[in-house]
């Protein structure tokens, strides 16, 4: 069944300055050097420019964050297909979504309760409404490098007991 989904249904690109520098901020243990957002998509992965005009992403569900062109013109190409927005901006999950009426207001974008980190797949049941910052703090905190000392799961009730 074929759907049509405009930019605005894509791209979230009306953040202020500040609350996108409170968002990166989260990410310092990833994205390293001067970036300017370009925009976010509808489930908080970031598009990023470099003064030398490559754009990265910034992915908040895989923790990832790669170079996707490297001038604007390459990206402006790639985002402009349908191959492209369904892989990066999950635009049939967006589809998806809209049709359950899950549409997001000022503000909001779409986050996975729990995370897919935690069940190793992207499940568009387990989606909701979120508030941006709050998703951007659930995925940062999930990709963070753990503390020296921090304990692994699964040490169990005994784990660092001694024998005397």
């Amino acid at each position: 069944m074929p759907f049509k989904l405009t930019w605005h249904d894509l791209a979230i690109e009306n953040l202020s300055p500040e609350e996108a520098f409170r968002c990166l901020g989260m990410w310092k243990h990833l994205v390293h050097g001067r970036v300017a957002p370009v925009f976010m998509s509808m489930f908080g992965d970031w598009f990023l420019r470099r003064p030398d005009g490559g754009t990265d992403e910034l992915s908040v569900i895989e923790g990832t964050f790669e170079t996707v062109a490297k001038t604007p013109e390459e990206f402006s190409t790639l985002v402009n297909t349908q191959h492209w927005q369904e892989l990066h901006l999950l635009s049939l999950q967006v589809h998806e979504l809209h049709q359950r009426g899950l549409v997001l207001g000022p503000g909001q974008c779409y986050g996975f309760a729990p995370h897919p980190a935690w069940t190793g797949k992207i499940d568009v049941s387990m989606a909701v409404i979120m508030d941006i910052h709050v998703w951007q703090s659930i995925c940062a905190q999930t990709f963070a490098p753990k503390e020296a000392g921090e304990v692994e799961h699964g040490g169990g009730a005994n784990a660092g007991a001694h024998e005397s």
